[in-house]
């Protein structure tokens, strides 16, 4: 089993990126690696995940900006908890667009990782985000 593998492990039952036998509830996001420190993902917008009508729930959408920036350091073979994020909102994204979801390890230094991601609509960017993440002490994460 790869580090990717191994690290998704302990994130199966997920609700961003789940699987639906684990989580039923699960959004089923798949994330691929897309170069050396970046992932991308897609997401089609359900009528379940809006917020105001018609438009994409901003707590959702910040899931999704943090499950991308989770699956750069799974394809790193490092399994680390969000410590802090700012997501900033561009543009509201509506039930029915189709998602690209991107995102990128910016810098990393005994345990802190700082990532950015971004969910674009037709190139456009409509959300995105900044985080810094931590690994934790061990047993924390199974």
């Amino acid at each position: 089993m790869n580090n990717y593998q191994n690290c998704k492990q302990s994130h199966s039952q997920c609700l961003v990126c789940g699987d639906a036998t684990q989580n039923p509830l699960s959004l089923q996001c798949k994330f691929f690696a897309d170069g050396k420190d970046q992932v991308v993902g897609y997401h089609k917008v359900n009528r379940q995940l809006q917020g105001y009508n018609n438009l994409l729930h901003g707590g959702v959408a910040s899931s999704l900006v943090d499950a991308a920036m989770t699956h750069c350091l799974f394809m790193q073979g490092i399994k680390a908890l969000t410590a802090e994020m700012t997501v900033r909102f561009v543009a509201p994204i509506k039930v029915g667009d189709a998602i690209k979801i991107v995102g990128r390890i910016v810098s990393q230094r005994m345990g802190m990782y700082q990532l950015e991601a971004s969910l674009y609509v037709a190139d456009i960017a409509c959300v995105t985000a900044k985080a810094k993440f931590i690994q934790p002490k061990r047993g924390v994460i199974n």
